[in-house]
């Protein structure tokens, strides 16, 4: 019984710490999506990829404004994919947070575990991570601006087949990652987002391993190793191209009917995102708040 009740107690007590450590923000899990309760339908519609590819080499980075509905504001920043804290952006970052003085934060993705004490938030989570740390540090509501993934698998089928999909949720964050750097065994990292990333109604199980997903990609896409590519320049032409066109388009209505939701609300929202997303919003928040945006140069 002492021997039980020893364990009882050494469960509880580190319960209580683990509870503590999340609660005083030491500890991080990812942040919640937001449900959208009434979504509009948006006079001015997003700008295509097609489109950003006559901007993409021309526009600033980061890309920063303000635009300002009745009852809101809300805070863009467009800005590279970097893990490096030395990048100039997470300073452009910072000041923005201080003159916005947000209420509510959104994130692009729904990052992971963090551990303060061990881990740096930008080494491991890049933007999403420093505006993650500011949040909890300034006590603003965190959320991931994207849909949820049922959701967005839903949307694809309305196109693509679920091998096509399963295949772009596998290969999406390698060529994401890519950005940092060729992984040591890309096999075994490509073996992981298979498991991760697939673990959904119509697409789960349809490639067992990598070696399934290599010999698809070798039959639709052979001029390319993909152990080599990043997206940083776009996918592949063809139902990959097209699937990261409609999931960009999928993410982004979402991503301004969180917006606009949020601003009739009341509420003071910032919100980081990769450098093509924000002046391909930028028309449509424009003409869906009657108001013009304010750019902010760094």
């Amino acid at each position: 019984m002492k021997v039980l009740n020893k364990i009882v107690t050494g469960v509880i007590v580190y319960a209580v710490i683990v509870a503590l450590l999340f609660g005083c923000n030491v500890m991080w899990t990812s942040p919640s999506h937001y449900k959208v309760e009434n979504s509009q339908n948006l006079e001015e519609p997003i700008m295509s990829m097609d489109e950003y590819d006559t901007i993409i080499n021309t526009h600033r980075r980061p890309y920063i404004y303000s635009i300002k509905g009745e009852k809101g504001e809300v805070f863009i920043l467009g800005v590279e994919h970097s893990k490096d804290p030395k990048h100039p952006q997470f300073e452009a970052i910072r000041q923005n947070w201080e003159k916005a003085k947000p209420t509510i934060a959104l994130i692009e993705g729904r990052l992971g575990f963090l551990f303060i004490w061990f881990q740096d938030p930008i080494e491991k989570f890049g933007e999403g991570g420093l505006t993650s740390y500011l949040a909890k540090k300034n006590g603003a509501d965190l959320y991931s601006w994207e849909p949820t993934r049922e959701n967005e698998i839903d949307f694809l089928l309305e196109e693509f087949t679920a091998a096509q999909i399963a295949m772009f949720y596998s290969f999406r964050p390698y060529f994401s990652n890519m950005r940092y750097g060729k992984p040591d065994n890309p096999e075994k990292k490509l073996q992981e987002y298979l498991k991760s990333r697939t673990n959904y109604e119509h697409i789960r199980g349809i490639y067992k391993s990598w070696e399934d997903l290599d010999k698809a990609w070798q039959k639709d896409f052979p001029e390319i190793n993909w152990r080599d590519y990043s997206d940083e320049y776009g996918w592949p032409e063809g139902y990959l191209s097209e699937m990261a066109n409609d999931s960009n388009l999928s993410r982004d209505y979402h991503m301004v009917n969180i917006i606009l939701e949020l601003l009739e609300n009341g509420e003071t929202v910032f919100i980081t995102m990769g450098a093509s997303h924000a002046p391909r919003i930028e028309k449509t928040l424009s003409k869906a708040l009657n108001s013009n945006p304010i750019a902010i140069i760094k």
